[in-house]
C-alpha cells in the first residue's frame, strides 16, 4: 500500500507539473539616429582699427560686438568691429556643450599678438531651439604689445569652437 501511495504521489507531481500554465510578453526594440550636431562660421572676429603705444593695452571684444579699449586709442578711422558668430544646428530642444580656445596668436608676418580669454553668448552651455538651431557668438581679448608694429594681424588657419551634444 506505501508502495502505491509513494507511485501516486509522484504520478501527481508529475502530471501537475505537465498542465502548468506558462505565460509571455513580447517587447520591441527601438533606436533612435538623430542628427550630428553641426557648427557653422557665420562672421569672423575683427577688433577694428588701433593705435598702439608705448605701453600696449588691451582690446576686450564681447560677444555682443562692442569693444572696451585699455591703454590704447581708437581711431575715428572706419574700421569694422565684431564678434565671431556661428550657427549651431542639430536636434531640436537639445542642449550642448561648448568648449572655446584657451589662446590664439595672430601675426603680421613680424610681430605676434596674442588673442586669450575667449567668453561666449550663451556661454557653457546652450539649447537648440525648436526648429534645432541657435546663434552662437565669440568675443575675446586681444593684447597689444609695447610700440605693436603696424600691418593686419591675422592667422589663416583660424581659432577652433567645439560644440558636443550633453
Amino acid at each position: 500500500m506505501k508502495k502505491i501511495l509513494a507511485f501516486s504521489i509522484v504520478l501527481f507531481a508529475f502530471a501537475a507539473g505537465a498542465f502548468a500554465q506558462s505565460s509571455s510578453a513580447t517587447a520591441t526594440a527601438t533606436a533612435v539616429i538623430v542628427s550630428p550636431i553641426t557648427i557653422t562660421r557665420t562672421a569672423d572676429m575683427s577688433f577694428g582699427n588701433i593705435v598702439a603705444d608705448a605701453d600696449g593695452g588691451t582690446v576686450v571684444l564681447v560677444p555682443a560686438g562692442t569693444r572696451t579699449l585699455t591703454g590704447l586709442t581708437s581711431p575715428s578711422l572706419p574700421g569694422t568691429v565684431t564678434a565671431a558668430s556661428f550657427t549651431i544646428a542639430g536636434l531640436a530642444n537639445a542642449t550642448y556643450a561648448i568648449t572655446l580656445p584657451a589662446t590664439h596668436d595672430i601675426s603680421n608676418g613680424v610681430q605676434t599678438m596674442t588673442v586669450n580669454t575667449f567668453t561666449s553668448n550663451p556661454s557653457g552651455t546652450g539649447t537648440l531651439d525648436a526648429t534645432g538651431n541657435q546663434t552662437l557668438n565669440v568675443g575675446a581679448t586681444l593684447n597689444v604689445g609695447a610700440n605693436q608694429a603696424s600691418g593686419t594681424y591675422t592667422n589663416a588657419a583660424g581659432f577652433t569652437v567645439t560644440v558636443n551634444y550633453n
